[in-house]
């Protein structure tokens, strides 16, 4: 009857472990995936007048990752996510100066403005339609 007993126990802690293996599992895919959709929706040129010239960053994903640079030649930075701002990113450029991106949503839920801050200064990007 013990051994009946302690079988039980163990059936019922290894489907219990189970369960929530898959269910964190689940849950961690989800979020990657939420991730992924929210990148791909960032993605795109933003123009920035910086003092009366205009400068065209691009963010884009690589390999899971969001990034973003002002030429073809520069291989991107890596925009890090801001815990608790769903929009908001920093970044440490090539010449090790720091950056704050946040992007926000026009009134239809698209992502169509992002605000840079660096040293002080913010600049508005409007994100070019393509």
């Amino acid at each position: 009857m013990k051994k009946i007993f302690n079988h039980r126990i163990l059936c019922f802690i290894s489907s219990l472990a189970l369960v929530l293996f898959i269910s964190y599992g689940i849950s961690f895919a989800q979020k990657k995936t939420d991730t992924e959709k929210l990148y791909v929706e960032i993605a795109g040129d933003y123009e920035f007048d910086v003092q009366g010239q205009v400068t065209i960053i691009t963010f884009f994903v690589k390999d899971g990752v969001l990034l973003g640079r002002d030429s073809e030649e520069d291989e991107g930075t890596v925009l890090e996510p801001v815990e608790g701002k769903e929009l908001g990113f920093e970044a440490t450029g090539e010449d090790g100066q720091f950056y704050e991106i946040t992007f926000s949503r026009d009134e239809n839920g698209k992502i169509t403005k992002c605000l840079l801050a660096v040293m002080g200064m913010e600049f508005e990007g409007v994100k070019i339609k393509k």
